[in-house]
């Protein structure tokens, strides 16, 4: 009898153990990667490699300008540019009371035609383009740029008024399209030099023809990495 009794507690003891082990054995790590959110929104700048900018020619603009710009801006900046087909001016951006264009809107409408692969789009147009500013509600202007990208776009419209010739008028375009692309490179106006591309040309043609095409070296040290 107390043999039976033993071998029935012994068998209960082993069958505890065995089970307690079952319940503890060790559970396969979840990969964190599954959880893990990423945004798509943001376009880093990788420092090991050339800033890639995109180069959009609106409807009616002069043929030549592309290629001068986009040879311009990579001697300049050291970036590579692209020119991408040429785009219609999208109707949401116009402002029939002064037949121009809205260059905010245009800014949004650039901002949704950038490649994937490039960080920055600029647009060229040769029509008359506008913003509101802290005094009027309409401002006619050069070209317009957010601080620190994506977009910026400028119209030669307002540049060839008073253009002595065809190479005075590159001159202009030039140090336009190199300021509004040190915009978005997150470059504000400059006050260390005068002479300074980054210079607030104040809506004067004047002051455009008076900045030289270089940049100040406050400006050169806040320009970001892959960008001479």
């Amino acid at each position: 009898m107390m043999k039976y009794i033993f071998n029935t507690f012994l068998l209960f003891i082993l069958s505890f153990l065995i089970i307690s082990a079952c319940d503890n054995k060790p559970i396969a790590p979840v990969s964190k990667s599954r959880f893990h959110l990423s945004s798509s929104s943001a376009k880093p700048v990788k420092s090991d490699k050339k800033i890639k900018v995109a180069l959009v020619p609106f409807s009616g603009v002069d043929a030549s300008y592309s290629t001068l710009l986009k040879s311009e801006i990579e001697l300049f900046y050291a970036c590579d540019v692209i020119i991408l087909p040429k785009q219609n001016l999208p109707d949401f951006a116009y402002y029939e009371p002064r037949n121009r264009y809205k260059a905010d809107s245009l800014l949004k409408f650039l901002k949704m035609k950038l490649p994937k692969e490039y960080n920055f789009i600029l647009g060229i147009t040769n029509k008359d383009i506008s913003t509101k500013d802290e005094t009027y509600e309409d401002w006619g202007i050069f070209g317009l740029g957010f601080l620190g990208g994506p977009s910026c776009v400028v119209s030669d419209f307002r540049l060839k008024k008073s253009a002595k010739d065809i190479n005075h008028l590159h001159e202009r375009l030039i140090k336009v399209v190199l300021h509004e692309l040190g915009h978005t490179f997150g470059l504000p106006h400059c006050t260390a030099d005068n002479s300074c591309l980054m210079e607030d040309a104040d809506g004067t043609i004047k002051s455009v023809d008076r900045e030289e095409k270089y940049l100040c070296e406050s400006c050169k040290k806040k320009l970001p990495k892959g960008i001479k």
